[in-house]
């Protein structure tokens, strides 16, 4: 059996989805892991990691952002003839590859795009030229059209939380097979002499997830908040600049450097809608509980009252009030850890390899 791991790209610093990609490869041995462009960081991370023809331009690595409307070409010309199972990694094209009918498809699906699904949503969080509000809507219906095309080519769906399933269904008519993301938990579950010194923001800095809200709330309270991460640097000023003293922000930290920050902190804060949503599972695991924007696959990962604790409007003041509310319950840490063993590595592997055989199996006989 030969195996292809498909994913969007590897321009960005590893987070949830590059991690998944890493596992399957480590799951499915000797398997060839394929994108459309790569940094040479992550390219060095893998044994077998092909990318495409576009590789070679600087300028698309470069301007890969803007150039969002060229991926369905790039992966629509890849050539996946010679394996006998692709597993894509999709949240934006991935899905989009074409396979001969010998080869079974199954997408790792962690969210339908969301600047073609969510477009207005998505949009009042970018800075955009007049010619740039022209142009988009046209491109996003053009790529919705082909986004929805692109995944009834797909053989077999696999959610990464019964949140992204409804979308799935939702935007593509398809249904899907639940199998949440793994996390690795091990490394988490082990620390020790936890303190309670300051609340955290672990995660990428980027508009959408309204760490807006976040600096608005602890400008008011006073109390002590560390933004963890990386992002665009003109974003990440402009958040500096409105932060008062209390608000302090560590950029490239090591996983040693996040693990402190984990074991240190009352609580993580997690202000934006995702689909699954990693760094809750982390922060349970370290046996810490998460305040949290009451939308998306947090409903999944935390229990309200119990491993953390819900506000419903992204506003400083539903934040706020959800930081009191926190403050008056007594959290234990046992309940945390149990929560986040549910999200282990090793139940990630056995569900996707069992899952992976039995639609092999169900294939084998459809054909």
């Amino acid at each position: 059996m030969k195996y292809a791991i498909v994913h969007d790209d590897f321009m960005q610093k590893f987070g949830g989805a590059e991690k998944v990609v890493y596992l399957l490869s480590k799951i499915f041995k000797e398997s060839d892991v394929v994108t459309s462009i790569s940094t040479q960081d992550n390219l060095d991370k893998f044994e077998r990691l092909k990318t495409s023809r576009f590789q070679k331009y600087k300028f698309i690595k470069k301007h890969s952002k803007k150039l969002f409307f060229l991926y369905p070409v790039i992966f629509e010309g890849l050539n996946f003839d010679e394996y006998d199972i692709v597993i894509s990694s999709s949240s934006r094209f991935a899905h989009g590859i074409i396979t001969s009918p010998s080869t079974l498809h199954i997408c790792y699906m962690h969210s339908p795009s969301r600047y073609i699904w969510d477009y207005a949503d998505y949009m009042k969080m970018q800075k955009l030229s007049f010619l740039q509000k022209g142009l988009l809507p046209f491109m996003v219906s053009y790529l919705r059209v082909w986004d929805y095309i692109a995944a009834q080519r797909v053989d077999y769906f696999i959610a990464n939380s019964n949140y992204t399933k409804a979308r799935i269904k939702k935007f593509y008519g398809r249904d899907s097979i639940v199998i949440y993301p793994p996390v690795e938990i091990e490394k988490y579950l082990k620390l020790k002499n936890l303190q309670y010194k300051y609340y955290l923001y672990a995660g990428r800095i980027v508009e959408w997830k309204r760490l807006d809200i976040l600096i608005a709330s602890f400008n008011k309270s006073g109390k002590e908040l560390h933004i963890v991460g990386n992002g665009e640097a003109s974003y990440t000023n402009s958040l500096k600049k409105t932060a008062l003293k209390n608000i302090k922000f560590f950029e490239n930290l090591n996983d040693e450097e996040l693990l402190n920050k984990y074991r240190d902190c009352k609580a993580v804060i997690y202000p934006q809608k995702e689909d699954f949503g990693i760094i809750p599972v982390e922060a349970q695991a370290c046996g810490k509980p998460v305040i949290a924007y009451s939308k998306g696959g947090v409903l999944e990962t935390i229990e309200d009252l119990k491993t953390g604790i819900f506000f419903n409007d992204q506003t400083e003041k539903s934040l706020t009030d959800a930081i009191v509310r926190f403050e008056k319950i007594d959290f234990k840490k046992e309940d945390c850890r149990k929560s986040a063993r549910r999200f282990s590595e090793e139940v990630f592997s056995k569900s996707i390899v069992k899952i992976t055989q039995e639609l092999w199996i169900k294939n084998t006989k459809l054909q």
